[in-house]
């Protein structure tokens, strides 16, 4: 089976691996609150340490203000009790401590009152306290003229004084100093205001800034809430979603299998289970590259789903592969028009790149509960029946039987033996002659590849060939039996047979292969062979998958010195106007314009021109398949003059090959042996 390259990515599935926008948009979103939740921090930290200090401010210079304010008040009114008091006292003791007491209360007004210049004054303030200053300088003289009195015994006069002039301007510095107080309170509350103003518009900003951090916060965790959402419906549909073509996959295709099974197995219905593989599809990437492959899946797919009813399934498994589920029939003969319909719409023209293309499929066909009554089993009979009916020629379908697993479990061993046989040495060559018709001596030989198996014996290349080229091993035992070939070859030579050519098929994943150039330089130095003795025979499709690229792989090649032949020619896709293209050496007519050329005059014409362009574009001829003397001798007769086949020769070992180098075949190909059925040597 051929498979496409890797699925191109849907649209869906591009937005969720394109990561630019949606990521870029996330960490926007975050950095974007993590810096805002920084700089509220940083604000309200700010705020605060403004708010301490104003706080700090009120506590530390407004309170005390306050404090000696008062101690000034209390101070210069208990120094007025002592004043009142002196005169009634007549204890010389009692009268010094009263005395004590009036000094030390002046000495605590003093030190207050200079504490409280050294603090910061508003102008009021400080225009209170110059006028306090004022009035003490006036009261404190008429004070210490009340004590000199008393101290006299002036009792009387001390008394008229006190009460006409000490007592009034003390009054006037304590009011002084009330109304200083009642300031420096005002100042306090004014601070304490402005520092509750300065805290709210912390707050306030805090609020505003933390409130926009949320509101971007929840923002973002929306936008996340629902672009995970979206990537969550978008993986889940991904996963039982073929991206290509938007059809179910494998997994969602089994689990509604299983779904059509319970309800047929419960209505006694029949399901058919078809398993679809396109037919060369490889060709089609190879030659126009995987996005017109793609293209072509998915006009398949839409034809598909349109050749089935609403509630039937269609499933893209991979690569070129398709399952269709055709529920609740009561006869086999439903699904098998099913199955007509979509070979008829596969086969249909296809229009993509600008170019018409043809396309067709092979189908396998499985029934429950005939063929089984699990999914998995189905599934896997009717990939078993798609292969079979691609191996009998492709574009048709293939009912199941169940003797198709015993032939898929021969070919699996045989795969694996394969394996082995390339470790044990088990493929080696045989050598099928090309004689010259002229000479009547061997002209070259072709290498054919055979496989000895340990229980099955010699196995031809049908058997094998395409299970190397689908493992890929075809390129390592290619460069192998190359080397073998040349290093056989020039054997023959050192014998004295230096005019005999070897012929190599190439495959086209060898010649594709980035090794062919180096491992053909390789083989030929190894072995010493003259590269003009060594012929590489192609086949067309080569040169149709990439024709530009086809030549130049061609003329690498010839100019390390050896021919290119193409093997089969007129059974493949390119036309005698790009013959003139390819720069090859040899063409060989294949097998069956020669099977009838002895009685199909179209086969006749169609050598005849064949002979006549390769005369003029000075190119070789082989006819093979050579079975016959009558063959043999129409082809002489048009001209051919080198041909190989049974009737010269079947493949055979380079030890039975040498007899064959003297040999003279011209007594063979002489009209008197006509009669004679079968003229090989070996």
């Amino acid at each position: 089976m051929q498979h496409t390259g890797p699925d191109k990515i849907s649209p869906a599935m591009r937005r969720l691996v394109r990561p630019a926008a949606w990521k870029i948009a996330l960490l926007a979103g975050f950095v974007t609150q993590l810096l805002l939740l920084i700089f509220v921090t940083a604000i309200g930290l700010q705020q605060l340490e403004v708010a301490t200090d104003k706080l700090n401010q009120v506590v530390d210079i407004h309170m005390r203000k306050q404090i000696l304010t008062t101690t000034m008040v209390v101070n210069a009114r208990e120094r007025i009790i002592v004043i009142l008091t002196l005169p009634k006292i007549s204890d010389p003791v009692e009268r010094d401590n009263l005395l004590n007491q009036f000094s030390d209360n002046g000495s605590a007004f003093a030190t207050a009152r200079q504490a409280l210049l050294k603090m910061p004054l508003s102008t009021r303030e400080q225009g209170l306290l110059t006028r306090q200053g004022q009035l003490t300088g006036i009261a404190q003289p008429i004070q210490l003229q009340v004590i000199d009195l008393i101290s006299a015994d002036f009792t009387a006069a001390a008394e008229e004084l006190i009460l006409t002039k000490a007592i009034p301007m003390q009054n006037e510095v304590v009011s002084a100093l009330s109304q200083l107080d009642a300031e420096a309170q005002k100042v306090a509350r004014e601070a304490s205001g402005k520092a509750r103003e300065d805290h709210l518009r912390a707050r306030q900003w805090m609020f505003l800034l933390s409130g926009t951090a949320l509101f971007i916060g929840f923002f973002v965790a929306v936008f996340v809430f629902l672009y995970a959402s979206r990537v969550d419906r978008e993986r889940e549909r991904l996963s039982t979603e073929d991206p290509l073509t938007g059809l179910p996959n494998r997994m969602l295709f089994m689990d509604r299998l299983e779904q059509s099974l319970m309800r047929a197995e419960r209505h006694q219905t029949l399901v058919g289970v078809m398993f679809i593989d396109l037919d060369r599809f490889k060709r089609v990437n190879d030659t126009l590259g995987h996005a017109s492959g793609d293209k072509l899946i998915c006009e398949v797919a839409k034809r598909l789903r349109a050749t089935i009813r609403a509630e039937d399934i269609v499933a893209r498994l991979g690569g070129d592969e398709f399952v269709v589920v055709v529920g609740d029939v009561t006869a086999i003969k439903h699904i098998l028009q099913v199955v007509e319909k979509m070979l008829a719409a596969v086969e249909a023209p296809y229009q993509i790149a600008g170019r018409e293309l043809f396309s067709s499929c092979s189908i396998g066909i499985s029934v429950f509960p005939h063929d089984g009554d699990d999914s998995g089993d189905l599934l896997k009979h009717a990939d078993t029946a798609m292969y079979h009916a691609k191996s009998s020629g492709r574009n048709r379908f293939q009912l199941y039987d169940p003797a198709m697993n015993a032939m898929a479990e021969e070919r699996l061993q045989l795969e694996t033996d394969l394996h082995y046989a390339l470790e044990r040495n088990e493929l080696f060559l045989h050598y099928q002659p090309q004689v010259n018709l002229n000479t009547g001596r061997l002209h070259a030989v072709e290498a054919l590849v055979r496989w000895s198996h340990p229980q099955k014996g010699l196995l031809s290349p049908a058997v094998f060939l395409e299970m190397l080229e689908e493992t890929g091993q075809i390129v390592s035992v290619g460069r192998k039996l190359l080397e073998t070939a040349c290093h056989q070859t020039a054997g023959w030579h050192a014998a004295g047979y230096t005019h005999l050519e070897i012929a190599v098929n190439v495959s086209s994943k060898e010649f594709w292969h980035e090794g062919l150039i180096p491992g053909v330089q390789n083989a030929l130095a190894q072995s010493g062979l003259p590269p003009h003795a060594l012929q590489l025979e192609l086949t067309e499709g080569i040169f149709m998958e990439n024709m530009d690229a086809a030549v130049k792989r061609v003329h690498e090649l010839k100019a390390l010195g050896i021919s290119v032949s193409v093997d089969d020619f007129g059974t493949g896709f390119s036309s005698l106007a790009h013959l003139k293209r390819f720069p090859i050496d040899v063409l060989k007519i294949d097998r069956y314009f020669v099977k009838d050329v002895q009685h199909d005059p179209v086969n006749v014409a169609l050598i005849r021109s064949i002979l006549s362009l390769s005369q003029d574009l000075k190119l070789e001829n082989v006819a093979e398949g050579i079975e016959t003397q009558e063959q043999l001798a129409c082809l002489h007769k048009l001209g051919c003059k080198i041909v190989q086949g049974y009737f010269i020769s079947r493949p055979v070992p380079a030890e039975q090959l040498t007899t064959l180098l003297d040999h003279d075949w011209l007594p063979a190909f002489s009209p008197a042996q006509h009669a004679h059925p079968k003229l090989t040597v070996i």
